[in-house]
């Protein structure tokens, strides 16, 4: 089948023979197999088409590929040599475009089929397109891996009118950006049916348009929902008090719709447990609809500080349900601790501390720690959990 012939002022090299036509059909697999063993050590850079063999060996070894994988579409992948300088063509041009080597892998590994793409009239226009809109650098990589379908959306009848919809819709090109970044599949999705459905709705219900807007960019999700689930979930929202043109109700839209029904009557029971009645939950949930997305330990966690170390009622609680969105440790703890060091040496005007704790955090160091630094200088350092510069600072 092969005989290896020695010059010697060269390394060793092999001659295949094909006698018989059947034998010509070597599978790439087995090629790379005999190349990495038995050829690559033996052959000299000249002789041995380097990029060829290491551009294989990627697809094999780093996107878990061979000859007969099957692509997106059910059908077997086959590559040989013969595609090779297309193959390379392709992993240059992400490359080229900041993509690292783990995650070409991963997007070819996902989707084989782009190995039979063209840089030049199907990927190029695309990526360029994609620029255009704001997504460059890291952002670009981050937007195709999340979402590999944008490469196989035709560009003049899908992504270029996907994005004017959405153009349309939002504010700013800015807008469409952001709200592209948070969930890709904005672009890949029926914009012409169920998007344009769901705003259609809200639009009917009252909705204004700015309130639309905050809605796609904060939570893309929650529009890209079935019809028949926008509907029901709008009316949810309603009878929980909400009326479509307060500017709280898309936020608990977005809320009431990124958790099921058994989800929500955890989170209900929760607060039941700490002693809130339903009219009181959904009193601070009108209020603040975001608190309700903090998990069932942040509740607990949350109402512990509140009602046994800061000593606050519930009734404070439900004023200010923010307060469940703020972390005890980096937060709520920390600014506790220097108005008890205030407190104590009567420097402490504000006894309503709820209200302290949902300031601003420059505006609470310049309003309760700069602001007293001459009487107790170690305040800094007891907000920043300095335990020995809060032991002497009482004293």
């Amino acid at each position: 089948m092969f005989a290896e012939l020695q010059n010697p002022n060269q390394s060793p090299f092999f001659i295949f023979f094909l006698p018989n036509p059947k034998m010509s059909k070597i599978s790439s697999t087995f090629l790379l197999h005999f190349i990495h063993k038995r050829f690559l050590t033996a052959i000299s850079t000249p002789t041995l088409p380097l990029p060829s063999v290491s551009t294989i060996q990627f697809l094999t070894n780093s996107c878990a590929l061979s000859s007969g994988s099957p692509t997106s579409a059910g059908r077997k992948l086959q590559f040989d040599e013969k595609n090779i300088q297309q193959y390379e063509a392709i992993i240059g041009f992400f490359r080229s475009h900041g993509f690292e080597n783990p995650q070409i892998a991963n997007l070819v590994s996902r989707h084989p089929s782009i190995l039979q793409s063209r840089v030049s009239t199907n990927l190029n226009p695309k990526f360029e397109f994609l620029q255009e809109m704001g997504f460059v650098g890291p952002l670009l990589s981050k937007l195709i891996l999340s979402n590999p379908w944008l490469l196989f959306r035709s560009l003049d009848s899908h992504l270029k009118p996907s994005f004017s919809f959405w153009k349309n819709n939002l504010e700013s090109v800015e807008q469409v950006t952001a709200a592209i970044s948070r969930s890709s599949w904005l672009l890949t999705s029926d914009f012409k049916g169920i998007l344009k459905s769901n705003i259609d709705l809200l639009v009917s219900e009252g909705v204004s348009s700015r309130a639309i807007a905050t809605l796609i960019v904060v939570q893309p999700r929650t529009i890209m929902r079935t019809v028949d689930r926008m509907i029901q979930l709008v009316k949810t929202v309603k009878e929980l008090g909400f009326e479509p043109k307060a500017r709280t109700f898309v936020h608990a839209l977005r809320v009431r719709g990124s958790m099921s029904d058994s989800i929500w009557k955890k989170k209900i029971n929760v607060l039941k447990s700490l002693g809130w009645s339903e009219k009181e939950i959904f009193a601070a949930f009108k209020k603040f609809p975001l608190y309700l997305t903090c998990s069932e330990k942040k509740m607990r966690d949350v109402a512990d500080f509140c009602f046994n170390t800061a000593k606050l009622d519930a009734g404070t609680l439900i004023t200010y349900p923010v307060l469940f969105k703020l972390s005890v440790d980096k937060r709520l703890l920390p600014m506790y601790k220097v108005l008890e060091v205030l407190k104590v040496k009567n420097l402490l005007k504000n006894k309503k501390i709820a209200r302290v704790f949902v300031q601003g955090e420059r505006e609470f160091v310049e309003k309760y720690i700069v602001r007293h630094l001459d009487e107790i200088p170690y305040l800094m350092d007891i907000y920043r959990g300095n335990v020995t510069a809060e032991t002497k600072s009482v004293v």
